[in-house]
C-alpha cells in the first residue's frame, strides 16, 4: 500500500486535491481511500468526500500525532474493506512534526508502507511570507506554517491559478532559492493535467529515507494552536416558504461578515448543505473574498441540514457569539428556524504525540 500523506495550512486546498485525485484514479481502475483528520468531531470534508462514494475514514479530536492508534486503525479497516492501492491522510492543518510523529512510527511497525508527505501552501500566503509582508496570524501560528514547510517531500503551491504571471514567475524565483533541496510543483488542484503531475510526482517520490526530525519547539507550537478557535456544529434550517437553501447562504454570509467585521484572521470557513441528494460545499479561507451571491433559484426545500466549520483566530467565546448573533439576525421577524444541534467551540490542547521518533 501507498500511503500519500498530505500536511498543509488551514484553507490550503489538501481537501479538494485529494478529491479530485481520487476521481482521476477511478477512471484508471485504481482503487484510492481516504482519510480525513480533525481536532474537532464533525468535519465537512468528511462529508464531501463520502459524497463521492470514496472509501473513507476519519481520525477526529485531534491529530494524527496525538491519535496514531485511530490512524493506524482507520488505515488497516480501509485495507480490509476495498484494498486500496493508495491511501490520502490529509492532517488537520494546524498540525506539524509529521516526519518524527507519524511517518518514522508508520515505517517502524510497518516498513513495507510507501509513504510521501505532501505539505501544501496557498501560492498567495507564500508569495507574501518569501517577500516578508507580515501574515495576518500571530507569530506562533506563523511558526506552524513555516515548521510545515521544512517537512515537505513534495511542496505543492497550491491555488497558482490565482497569481498573475509576473506574480507566479517572482514566486518561482523566491521559492526556488528558499527550497532548494524540495520537488516543488506549482498547482491549480481543479485542472485535471496539474493533478496527474501531483499523482506521477507522488508514485515516482524515492527520497524518503533521507527525511530528518524536525527541531521543533512544542511550547511555541502549542502556543500557535492554542490561538485557533474551532467551531463545529451541525444546524437544521426550516422554512415554512421552502426556502431553506437561500436561508443557508444568509447565515454563512452572516457569519463571514461578521468575522470580515471584527477583522479576525480565517484559517478555513467551511460550510457543507444537503436536502436530500442536493449537496453543496462552500468555502472561504481568507478575509478577502466576496461574499456568495443572494440569488432566486428554482429549488425549494422546507429543510436543509449543514454543517459548520470555522477555524479562525479568535477566542472561543467570541466565535460562539459571533454564530448565534447570526442565527438570531437571519430568522429575525420570520417563522423560519435555524436549530443548533451539535455545537462545539474549543480551542486546540497543548500537543502531545503517541510517538516521537527525533533522529
Amino acid at each position: 500500500m501507498k500511503l500519500f500523506l498530505l500536511s498543509g495550512f488551514l484553507g490550503s486546498g489538501k481537501t479538494t486535491a485529494i478529491q479530485q485525485a481520487c476521481l482521476q484514479l477511478m477512471k484508471q481502475g485504481i482503487h484510492a481511500g481516504v482519510i480525513t483528520n480533525d481536532q474537532g468531531a464533525q468535519l465537512v470534508d468528511s462529508a464531501f468526500i463520502k459524497s463521492f462514494q470514496i472509501a473513507h475514514r476519519e481520525v477526529v479530536n485531534g491529530c494524527f500525532c496525538c491519535n496514531y492508534s485511530q490512524l493506524e486503525k482507520g488505515i488497516r479497516s480501509l485495507g480490509k474493506e476495498s484494498d486500496p492501492g493508495i491511501v490520502f491522510a490529509e492532517s488537520v492543518g494546524s498540525c506539524t512534526d509529521v516526519i518524527a510523529t507519524v511517518i518514522k512510527p508508520l515505517q517502524q511497525f510497518h516498513a513495507e508502507m510507501e509513504i510521501v508527505l505532501s505539505v501544501f501552501a496557498d501560492a498567495t500566503v507564500m508569495l507574501k511570507m518569501l517577500e516578508g509582508i507580515p501574515f495576518c496570524f500571530d507569530d506562533d501560528v506563523n511558526y506552524i506554517y513555516e515548521k510545515q514547510l521544512e517537512e515537505a517531500d513534495v511542496l505543492v503551491i497550491n491555488k497558482a491559478d490565482l497569481l498573475d504571471d509576473s506574480q507566479l514567475q517572482h514566486l518561482k524565483k523566491k521559492s526556488g532559492n528558499r527550497f532548494v533541496s524540495k520537488k516543488i510543483l506549482y498547482q491549480n488542484s481543479l485542472k485535471e493535467e496539474d493533478i496527474l503531475k501531483w499523482l506521477k510526482t507522488l508514485n515516482g517520490f524515492d527520497g524518503g529515507i533521507l527525511r530528518k526530525s524536525l527541531e521543533i519547539n512544542y511550547d511555541q507550537y502549542g502556543a500557535g494552536e492554542g490561538k485557533l478557535a474551532w467551531l463545529d456544529d451541525e444546524v437544521e434550517i426550516i422554512s415554512e416558504t421552502a426556502h431553506a437553501h437561500e436561508l443557508a447562504t444568509r447565515l454563512i454570509n452572516r457569519i463571514y461578515e461578521k468575522i470580515k467585521q471584527h477583522q479576525y484572521p480565517v484559517g478555513h470557513l467551511k460550510f457543507f448543505i444537503k436536502a436530500g441528494e442536493w449537496q453543496k460545499k462552500i468555502s472561504f479561507t481568507s478575509l478577502l473574498e466576496p461574499g456568495l451571491k443572494q440569488t432566486p433559484s428554482l429549488m425549494r426545500f422546507e429543510k436543509v441540514d449543514m454543517l459548520i466549520n470555522a477555524r479562525v483566530q479568535t477566542e472561543p467565546e467570541k466565535l460562539e457569539i459571533i454564530f448565534y448573533e447570526a442565527i438570531r439576525e437571519v430568522v429575525k421577524d420570520s417563522n423560519d428556524k435555524i436549530i443548533s444541534r451539535r455545537l462545539s467551540v474549543f480551542q486546540p490542547g497543548y500537543p502531545k504525540p503517541a510517538h516521537r521518533i527525533e533522529y
